[in-house]
């Protein structure tokens, strides 16, 4: 899972995607809503990762589905596509193949695992007074 913030700053996660092509097209879906919006972000290969940079619209507190879509007309352009297709050669009709599915947990808290900070659902609606002892006597 991917954590983002509601920024209108581009913002980078990195995807292992099935097959390891830039020119994809994103989708998210919204579970809230049950809304998606495409996107066309900055793909880069990095390693055995995509790096997707782009600007997103999201609501904080919610979970988007990622959906990478790869459209291709073409055989033979890429021994994976030919190997991960639904199609046959007599097809005429463009598909798109799911390259990747992931989620995406819009929050402004800083969420750093290796520093024990995780996410709190309750910061900030609950306050602790310290000001008294809190010893009592049991009789």
């Amino acid at each position: 899972m991917q954590v983002l913030k509601p920024t209108t700053d581009p913002q980078t996660f990195y995807i292992i995607p099935r097959i390891y092509n830039i020119g994809l097209t994103f989708s998210l879906r919204d579970d809230s809503t049950n809304t998606s919006l495409s996107y066309t972000p900055t793909v880069v290969r990095e390693n055995d990762y995509l790096k997707i940079t782009g600007v997103f619209t999201l609501v904080e507190g919610h979970f988007y589905d990622i959906i990478a879509h790869n459209d291709y007309n073409e055989w033979n352009t890429n021994n994976d596509y030919w190997n991960f297709s639904p199609d046959t050669w007599e097809s005429v009709d463009k598909k798109t193949f799911k390259v990747t599915l992931d989620r995406i947990f819009c929050t402004n808290q800083t969420i750093e695992q290796l520093n024990n900070q995780g996410y709190n659902l309750n910061k900030g609606v609950y306050k602790t007074d310290n000001s008294f002892n809190n010893d009592y006597i049991v009789i």
